[in-house]
């Protein structure tokens, strides 16, 4: 039995009726010449075998009495490995449009607490039945994209050739811990810490409440602070109103930036709509080595053309420049248990109000360089001192508070949208003799961040997913056209052409673009005005 720490359990309160603590990826597989290759059989031998290793697939919540303290995973003794991997199917043709729409419908319900948090759908018919593709969902508070990358390695092979999958892997499921139990539990860890508990509940919730740009966050604040009884709260409640503390006393603030408002920053619904499209890693490459810049540098500067592209279109392109949030990984390698969230965030200038392409790449390349010089990611161990002592019933309670009042609606926002790049594997690999083709990540979205772009690279590609809420952007297909536009800018403003080798779009995208563009702008509507 082990307990979540702090950050595991702020995906678990960000859930209500439209947010979801889940991320998502779509793999899509060639079975050619490889009957059953990742189908629906090969695919529940594979993880059996490798269980293990996988200890999120087995592990699900008990959940702490009265939300006092932070739960625990445990070894489900019910596992079952149907109800975890699932069997769909897209109709004929099985286009990128109509995959994309079982997808979002896939993404957009929340897992059930009571099983271990993932589901896996193998999605037969792709491409006129030429591809398969499998969707699977994981609780954010079980893993973070170094860990899901972990799992994607213990599930695939370096090889095509079909191996002979050995036994199901034994281990021990746990009995579930009595209520007794649990709160005698949860009794020692408050009597081990009572100090840090209130040190650091008192100087966060104080960083939110005294910032004037923090809108909607403080009224957050005040509705973690306002509930706690007794000699703890009333402690919080006088020291949140004392405004001369010693600033030594003080972490550094936490980066909260004022971000102009867009149409994808507000309350969001329950409903997603999933978009994805590759484009060559050899091309990212050329501009990286012709301005001298990173290659994650390119990566936001290809976002920032797109997102720049898009609100001109609409007619919505603030004067200010979007902000976008940016996670990262604080993993050391000295993690006792690595299917965890060791993960912060930093907060760039996607130069979104600059014309010029280079300059706009310019300007996005020395945002990041401000921000990992300045520190302006949140200092790895202060975030995880907060989530670590911030009481579970009480955040949870505020984050359902912040979506009934539609404070994202009303407040500053921190940041427009979050970007991801996640390195990949630069060989192929293969799920039961089937080569895994492409890797598209879906992310999580929140009130007042309506759009999320999450990029993996794989053998030479650079997969994009794009998620969005369904009534914000219902034209998010025009983010992937947008996309590959802002490549073109970029490589003809360094004056690189793409060579012949450059990988392309998928074939089954390229079949369909064409057809159902005209179709898709008819189709999808308008985003929703700023409100």
């Amino acid at each position: 039995m082990r307990q979540l720490s702090g950050i595991d359990v702020s995906f678990l309160n960000m859930e209500n009726r439209s947010t979801y603590g889940h991320v998502s990826s779509m793999n899509l597989y060639d079975p050619t010449g490889t009957p059953g290759g990742a189908g629906l059989a090969a695919t529940k031998q594979i993880i059996l075998e490798q269980l293990g290793t996988l200890t999120p697939f087995r592990r699900r919540l008990v959940e702490v009495p009265l939300g006092l303290d932070f739960p625990y995973w445990i070894d489900d003794a019910e596992f079952d490995i149907d109800y975890h991997v699932r069997h769909h199917a897209v109709p004929p043709p099985g286009t990128p449009e109509q995959l994309s729409e079982v997808v979002s419908r896939i993404h957009a319900r929340a897992l059930d607490r009571r099983r271990p948090l993932w589901e896996l759908y193998v999605i037969e018919g792709v491409d006129e039945g030429r591809l398969i593709a499998q969707v699977t969902k994981v609780h954010h508070a079980a893993i973070d994209g170094a860990a899901g990358a972990l799992m994607l390695a213990a599930l695939l092979d370096l090889s095509p050739d079909v191996r002979d999958v050995g036994p199901p892997a034994e281990w021990k499921p746990e009995a579930v811990p009595t209520e007794r139990e649990l709160l005698q539990r949860t009794l020692v860890s408050y009597l081990r810490q009572p100090d840090r508990f209130v040190r650091h509940s008192l100087h966060t919730i104080r960083e939110f409440g005294r910032n004037p740009q923090s809108g909607s966050l403080g009224a957050l604040a005040d509705l973690v602070v306002q509930p706690i009884p007794g000699p703890l709260g009333n402690m919080m409640r006088r020291r949140l109103r004392d405004p001369e503390r010693r600033s030594e006393d003080r972490p550094p603030a936490l980066p909260i930036t004022a971000a102009p408002r867009t149409l994808f920053n507000a309350t969001i619904s329950p409903h997603r709509r999933f978009a994805y499209t590759t484009l060559p890693l050899e091309s990212a490459k050329d501009i990286r080595r012709a301005v001298g810049c990173t290659f994650n540098d390119v990566v936001m500067a290809l976002c920032s053309g797109t997102l720049r592209r898009y609100l001109i279109e609409h007619d919505a392109l603030p004067s200010e420049s979007l902000i976008a949030m940016v996670p990262v990984s604080i993993r050391t390698g000295a993690e006792t248990d690595v299917f965890q969230n060791r993960v912060s965030a930093m907060f760039a200038d996607l130069a979104t109000n600059e014309a010029d392409p280079l300059t706009r790449l310019d300007r996005a390349r020395k945002a990041m360089e401000g921000a990992k010089k300045n520190f302006a990611a949140i200092p790895a161990e202060a975030l995880m001192d907060f989530t670590q002592f911030a009481p579970p019933a009480v955040a949870a309670r505020a984050m359902r508070m912040y979506s009934r009042l539609r404070l994202a609606d009303r407040g500053a926002i921190p940041f427009n949208l979050v970007i991801s790049n996640v390195p990949g594997p630069n060989v192929p690999l293969y799920m039961g003799g089937a080569e895994l083709k492409h890797f598209y990540p879906i992310s999580a979205l929140v009130d007042g961040q309506g759009l999320n772009i999450t990029v993996q690279s794989y053998t030479g590609s650079l997969d994009f997913g794009f998620v969005a809420d369904r009534e914000l952007v219902p034209d998010v297909w025009r983010l992937t056209d947008m996309l590959e536009a802002s490549l073109d800018e970029l490589l003809a403003a360094v004056r690189v052409t793409p060579g012949p080798d450059a990988p392309a779009a998928p074939a089954a995208r390229r079949a369909s673009k064409s057809a159902s563009k005209s179709a898709r702008r008819g189709s999808q509507g308008t985003p929703k005005r700023q409100r």
